[in-house]
């Protein structure tokens, strides 16, 4: 009589994610929103000063109006953000990434008008990091999501990066939720689906750049130094 020999093995493993950019998440309060709003109201109101303030030149949007968007004039949202960008150099760097001294963080700031038809084709950011928050959205929205038979994508934003396969993920799709904030490296590619209803798509967009502040008999180093983030 053969005797079946089995044996068993306890294995430990560990799965790791080496490669691909960090997203941050967040929702803000909707009193900080329709602070937002009624300060970019103002703007895209006054034809003048909405010329004055324009910034589409800077920009790849095929999209109805993009203005910057004045700091000054809402100190909280500045405070705001410096939050998500510390929450999020904590949350993905180790002590030995970060950047050695102190640095200050610069913003630009943006927002983009959009209707029906509009769209913002694949592209990355010049800066080290990008936000977008979502400020408004076209009443029937919903209704017009809902009635996409497959794949909804209509008024999304998609962020693509890594490589398409049965065990990684290519495409991160969002959909516009009002008082949402993405925070995301700036070249990290991206774009936003057309939608057909009637009404305002509004996002506000930004650029982070970070430069480090300049020590004793020590030159001043590039903001692109701060390659991780």
């Amino acid at each position: 009589m053969n005797q079946k020999n089995e044996q068993r093995y306890n294995i430990d493993f560990n799965i790791y994610r080496p490669f691909g950019p960090s997203v941050l998440h967040a929702n803000l309060p909707r009193i900080l929103v329709d602070n937002i709003n009624r300060v970019s109201d103002d703007i895209l109101a006054d034809e003048k000063l909405r010329q004055e303030k324009d910034y589409s030149k800077n920009l790849a949007g095929n999209v109805k109006y993009e203005i910057q968007f004045p700091m000054d004039k809402l100190p909280p949202f500045g405070d705001t953000l410096t939050k998500l960008v510390s929450g999020y150099v904590d949350g993905v760097l180790t002590e030995k990434e970060k950047p050695e001294g102190e640095y200050t963080l610069g913003y630009k700031v943006w927002v983009v008008s959009q209707y029906a038809g509009d769209f913002n084709p694949i592209h990355i950011h010049d800066a080290n990091l990008s936000g977008v928050m979502f400020l408004k959205l076209p009443e029937k929205y919903e209704d017009e999501y809902k009635e996409e038979d497959h794949h909804a994508t209509v008024g999304c934003l998609e962020f693509l990066g890594s490589m398409p396969g049965h065990f990684s993920k290519h495409s991160y799709l969002v959909k516009p939720e009002i008082g949402d904030v993405y925070l995301f490296p700036s070249q990290l590619a991206h774009q936003v689906y057309p939608f057909r209803s009637e009404g305002e798509r509004r996002p506000l967009a930004f650029n982070v750049h970070f430069s480090l502040k300049q020590q004793p008999d020590q030159p001043v180093k590039d903001s692109r130094s701060i390659g991780a983030v």
